[in-house]
């Protein structure tokens, strides 16, 4: 009789845990809509079943004002944002910091009292950059970056490719003028307002030497373009980093650090290679499938 009331002692208690497991809400991961963000939606859910948690996502939910704006109404629970958007947009504040480490810490704080969690950041920097064609820049001018192309767009033809916004507001390409000695009047003679799918394009036709774009940008690469380096940060910092409902992390405490390992292996090079690939038609899932098991493969049983 002992031995059959704690048998069945044990099966009523599995049977409770089991309730509660499926009890548990899901986590909602936000996504936004651009290619980037539905690799890291797909990333992210991936990750978070390693470490035991549940998770869906709900996707097209715009740029970083949406996205903020969902997780502070309680729609999403975890989502990846940028810190130079989160500051001038999100918050609606002046001049992003170029310095990574200040850039993050900025918005963690400034985010502490909104119920905003931001967790372990990656290194890939999603900041604006100029793409121009491989055979463009010779190997001995690699590292003079943007001092060199600055040289460049002062020469008849060569024209820069640009978002209209960027060639005409004072923190775009004035600032980019002032930060490496360009002759601003000439550069904006040649300069062609493009958005940045219609840039790459033109680049790519040689019909422009150089296009504005992320630098996380997978149709750049996909259009075999490449990063002029901005040796002199004058680029604001856009570190691309998980960030989760404070509520939700007391909730599952495992969530706090659950991306980590996802974010110490994503950097700039691998996420515009990612992104590349969605561009080539792969599925996001599929691909973070694969990525995981490279740079992440689970331990022996």
């Amino acid at each position: 009789m002992r031995r059959l009331l704690a048998a069945l002692l044990g099966m009523v208690l599995l049977a409770s845990c089991s309730a509660g497991s499926e009890d548990t809400p899901p986590v909602v991961v936000g996504a936004g809509s651009t290619t980037e963000q539905r690799v890291l939606a797909a990333l992210t859910v991936l990750t978070l079943a390693r470490a035991g948690l549940r998770a869906e996502v709900s996707d097209d939910l715009g740029g970083t004002v949406g996205l903020r704006r969902e997780a502070l109404a309680g729609g999403v629970d975890v989502f990846w944002d940028y810190t130079g958007a989160a500051w001038a947009l999100g918050m609606g504040r002046q001049a992003p910091p170029s310095d990574p480490q200040e850039s993050f810490e900025r918005v963690r704080t400034a985010d502490e009292d909104r119920g905003l969690t931001w967790l372990q950041p990656s290194t890939a920097n999603a900041t604006l950059a100029l793409f121009v064609r491989a055979d463009d820049l010779p190997g001995d001018e690699r590292p003079d970056g943007l001092g060199w192309l600055g040289r460049q767009l002062g020469r008849s033809g060569r024209r820069l490719c640009a978002d209209p916004d960027f060639i005409r507001r004072p923190g775009g390409l004035e600032s980019l003028a002032a930060g490496y000695g360009m002759d601003l009047q000439r550069v904006n003679k040649g300069a062609v307002p493009a958005r940045e799918n219609e840039a790459i394009a033109e680049v790519a036709k040689s019909r422009c030497f150089a296009a504005l774009a992320t630098a996380t940008s997978g149709r750049a690469r996909r259009a075999g373009l490449v990063l002029v380096a901005d040796h002199r940060a004058v680029f604001p910092a856009f570190i691309v980093s998980p960030v989760a409902r404070t509520d939700r992390v007391e909730q599952d405490t495992e969530l706090a650090t659950a991306l980590d390992p996802l974010a110490r292996v994503l950097d700039t090079e691998r996420l515009a290679a990612l992104n590349a690939r969605v561009e080539t038609g792969e599925d996001p899932r599929d691909i973070a499938r694969e990525f995981l098991a490279e740079v992440l493969p689970r331990s022996p049983q």
